[in-house]
């Protein structure tokens, strides 16, 4: 049903500006760097971007290229089908081993398959149990 695994994730932290965003799609894009997920959101006068790509390394090597504020954190990426109640499934499955999620996001990756992020208090703990 669902498959899990351990990835890590860029977090970069900029000033909150039009074409922040942009910026940063623009230079990962110039370097032919394909993301898996993404999620931006604003704190206070912040923009926080974080990244999921299959070419980490050379993901960061941009980022920090542009003397950008950035930070590797690890993270589960877990596969399923795009169905209702996988987000249920999930969660019931952490909760019942009392793991707690610190965050999650998602993307579809097809009509068929999608892809969620996530990070715990014991990722490793997590993908056993997800995977068990």
């Amino acid at each position: 049903m669902i498959k899990a695994k351990l990835a890590k994730e860029a977090i970069v932290r900029l000033s909150n500006r039009t074409g922040v965003l942009a910026l940063v799609a623009k230079s990962i894009a110039e370097k032919s760097i394909k993301l898996e997920a993404i999620i931006a959101t604003v704190g206070g006068s912040d923009a926080i971007l974080q990244m999921v790509s299959n070419e980490h390394p050379r993901m960061m090597d941009v980022l920090r290229e542009q003397r950008w504020e950035v930070q590797e954190a690890r993270v589960i990426l877990v596969e399923g089908e795009n169905r209702a109640g996988l987000l249920q499934y999930i969660t019931e499955k952490l909760a019942r081993e009392n793991i707690d999620v610190l965050y999650l996001y998602a993307t579809t990756v097809n009509v068929d398959k999608c892809l969620v992020v996530l990070s715990t208090v014991n990722n490793e703990w997590a993908v056993m149990v997800l995977n068990s």
